[in-house]
Parts: C-alpha cells; structure tokens; sequence
C-alpha cells in the first residue's frame, strides 16, 4: 500500500513539474529577427558624448555634418547591424523611469539610433546597457514601452568614437601619375632629428622607371639605381594617419620634414612634425594639401621621407 502511494506521489510531482515548465515556456517570447528590405544609407546615433552621424552618398560614407570622408568598411558594418536585429526576448514594459535607469535606458544614458534610406526613417532604437555575458544589450523599437534583450555589442558599437569611423587615408594617388618628389629638412629643425641634410628631387622620366636626381646633396659621379626609386615612388603614393587631430587644434611637435609631390595636374605638399606625448613617448604629426586636418602619423610612414640621394644609389 504504502509502495503504491509513493508511486502515485512521484507520478504527480513529474506531472506537476511538467506543468511548470509548460506554462513557463508559454511566457518565453520566441527569438524575432527584425529585417529591414530597404539598404541603410543614414544612421544617427544621439548620445550624451556627442551625436554620431554617417551618410551614404553613391559609394562613399561621409562622417558628421561637416562630412569627413568615412571608412568605407567600419560604416558599412555599423549600418548593417541594425539592418538585421535578433531580438532574443522581451524582459519587461514599462515607461517608468526607475525601471528605464535600470537598464541605461533612461535619457541620461541612451543610445537613440534612428536608420534610414533616402530621406525616409526605417526604424528607431533605444540601445541601453550591455548584459553580463557582454553580447547582448537591452533594447527599445519604434517607441514601444517594450524591453528586449538583443543580441549583438550594440551599445558600445554606439559608443565608439567618430574618429573610428573617419577614414585616415591623408595620400591616396597612383603612383604612375607622380612625376618627382622634392624633400627637405624644415629650416627650424635639426639635422639630426629630421635625417634629411638639404633639398633634393627625384624625377621621373618620360622613358617611365628611368629616374633622375638633382639637388645640393647629390655626390659627384652618383648613380642612381631606378629600381630604388621606383621603390620608392611606390610608397609614397599612399600615406594614413593613426589619428585625426580636433579641426582646430595646433600640432604640438616641430616641423622637421617637408615634402611635395607633383602629379600629372596638382602639387600635393606635405610637413612633418616631431615631438613627445603627456608621457614622454616620441610621436610624430603631420600636415598636408590633401586634408585641412592636422593628424598622427606612424613613425615607419615619416621614415619614408627621411632620406638622402645616397640612399638610392646603385
């Protein structure tokens, strides 16, 4: 009798906990994925560091109203995450703004993000906090007072900085249509920091890689080896910042190089600049015709215009 009764005792606990997970299940939302038809070509983030605003126009991204070229990838990329939105379930409903706080949702802390295509908005979100395991955020849509949980690194996505999304393309030619180089040590510098002891110029010939060399510093009896400088035309026909400096901000180092490029039907100049950081690292600045905007540059891409006529001889 007693056996019996334990039987029957576990068989409706089962059933009982059957039952709970049933009516649990019930309330768990199914993943959605919200998918937009239209291509993205407009993103506004407005956020409390100061608004992030990406445009498409034909093949090109432009950053900002002041419409800095973009990198063309880390656009894309970001447009992209909200053309395609895996909302993994609603947490909760509320417009209460305790609850909203909870979850960087409040107006303090939001990421609002409207897309659109062609002058046409396709969706606003409200991106709040990243969740522990850092590959969710919650999420608002289209003014609903619903709280999902998204997948994705939408909020720092959000967060990161204009400059990230800037291309830092400075130089971008073809190297065929440069036809000579001119280098020289800025007057104020020294020559031992510079590296550069007087103004030369290498030219192309119109025979294509045939070279020539003139300047002060040119030793008598030189020959120029035109594989070198065909080398190194090469390199100088692209240059990248590492950062963009703010659109009024002075360089703090000195100029040590300066450098023009002439091309088929423009001159482009360049100035190099040396100096130290808050902690004593040595860095190295630039300024060119290309861009009205100061920026960083890579100590190997000014070591390309830290050369001499001897360093292209046979």
């Amino acid at each position: 009798m007693k056996v019996r009764k334990i039987i029957l005792a576990s068989a409706c606990l089962v059933l009982l906990v059957i039952a709970i997970i049933q009516t649990v299940s019930g309330r768990i939302d199914p993943v959605k994925v919200l998918t937009l038809k239209e291509n993205i070509d407009e993103v506004l983030v407005e956020r409390p560091e100061g608004n992030l605003h990406l445009v498409k126009q034909g093949e090109d991204w432009f950053v900002s109203d002041k419409k800095y070229m973009g990198n063309f990838n880390a656009c894309e990329s970001f447009a992209e995450k909200f053309a395609d939105v895996k909302l993994l379930g609603k947490v909760t409903k509320s417009d209460n703004e305790a609850v909203l706080a909870k979850y960087d949702l409040n107006e303090e802390k939001v990421y609002k993000v409207t897309v659109s295509s062609e002058g046409k908005t396709l969706r606003t979100f409200r991106v709040g906090k990243t969740t522990s395991t850092n590959s969710q955020v919650y999420m608002m849509v289209d003014g609903s007072n619903d709280i999902y949980m998204a997948a994705g690194t939408l909020q720092s996505d959000c967060a990161k900085p204009e400059n990230d999304f800037r291309s830092k393309a400075v130089i971008q030619i073809d190297k065929d249509f440069i036809q000579s180089i001119t280098v020289d040590k800025a007057e104020e510098a020294d020559e031992d920091v510079a590296r550069v002891y007087g103004e030369w110029t290498l030219i192309r010939g119109t025979e294509g890689n045939v070279y020539s060399i003139s300047g002060e510093t040119v030793p008598p009896d030189f020959e120029l080896d035109d594989e070198k400088a065909a080398t190194w035309f090469s390199g100088c026909a692209s240059l990248a910042a590492t950062d963009w400096l703010g659109d009024n901000e002075e360089i703090p180092g000195e100029k040590m190089i300066k450098a023009s490029i002439k091309l088929v039907n423009k001159t482009i100049s360049l100035d190099l600049y040396n100096g130290v950081d808050e902690d004593g690292t040595e860095m190295y600045w630039g300024r060119c015709s290309e861009t009205p905007y100061g920026f960083k540059v890579a100590k190997y891409s000014v070591q390309k215009f830290q050369k001499n006529p001897g360093d292209f001889s046979k």
